[in-house]
């Protein structure tokens, strides 16, 4: 049987990075895409001595180009693309006064105009060959707003709603297309250590088992959230 194949954006730290880690211990053939080629070629080279293989590809997702390469160099490399984990994202946090049109825009293009070009490169692949699955990394704030995310929130919301008219569209094919809400993540970002919040390898390995699910099994969406919080619709 041939290793299965994942794409994942925003390889290079936090949720990418970890579940990367876990796909690649699985046995996968693991596509690592971000914009920084050091991290991503760094983590591949780590990732070499499990099963599976990895490929470094430096990507911008809000640059529609970049990402059809990425698609088709990693269909090229490896034949099949069994899932998708569109992961990247950015914010710039703050009042909507500070935020210029620049940075919405930069957001948009990122969160939401990114995770559109990855579907629609990946869609005819996975169609040709018979199913594959697509994982939608949102945010809790993609189900409620928050004060100083304007932006964020903007995108996170539209996500939803690509998300849900891509598994109509993917059904009839056996895509499946899920939306993932995680609550508070554990990614060093801040410059601290939060052993309360979610462990990016504990993300992934719950990427890993819904993943592993029969191909007419779909998780429509899921809320992840630490213990810590609660978050509800």
């Amino acid at each position: 049987m041939h290793a299965r194949t994942v794409i994942v954006t925003g390889a290079s730290a936090g949720l990418g990075k970890g579940t990367c880690e876990v796909f690649a211990e699985a046995g996968w053939n693991v596509v690592l895409a971000a914009r920084g080629a050091e991290g991503i070629e760094t983590l591949a080279h780590e990732l070499a001595q499990h099963g599976g293989e990895s490929l470094a590809v430096p990507t911008d997702v809000s640059d529609p180009d970049a990402v059809d390469a990425l698609v088709a160099k990693s269909a090229e490399r490896f034949g099949k693309i069994d899932l998708l984990i569109n992961n990247a994202g950015i914010d710039f946090p703050g009042p909507i006064d500070a935020l210029s049109v620049a940075q919405f825009d930069r957001i948009i293009k990122v969160n939401l105009n990114g995770v559109f070009y990855a579907c629609k490169a990946v869609f005819p692949i996975m169609r040709t060959q018979g199913g594959g699955t697509i994982f939608n990394i949102s945010s809790v704030a993609g189900r409620r707003g928050a004060p100083g995310a304007t932006g964020y929130c903007a995108s996170k919301f539209a996500l939803t709603g690509l998300s849900q008219a891509l598994s109509f569209e993917g059904k009839p094919h056996r895509i499946r297309v899920s939306v993932i809400y995680p609550g508070g993540m554990d990614t060093g970002w801040s410059g601290e250590e939060r052993p309360d919040f979610i462990q990016p390898r504990d993300a992934g390995r719950f990427l890993l088992h819904t993943a592993d699910q029969p191909q007419d099994f779909v998780l429509n969406e899921a809320v992840m959230s630490p213990l810590s919080e609660q978050h509800f619709p």
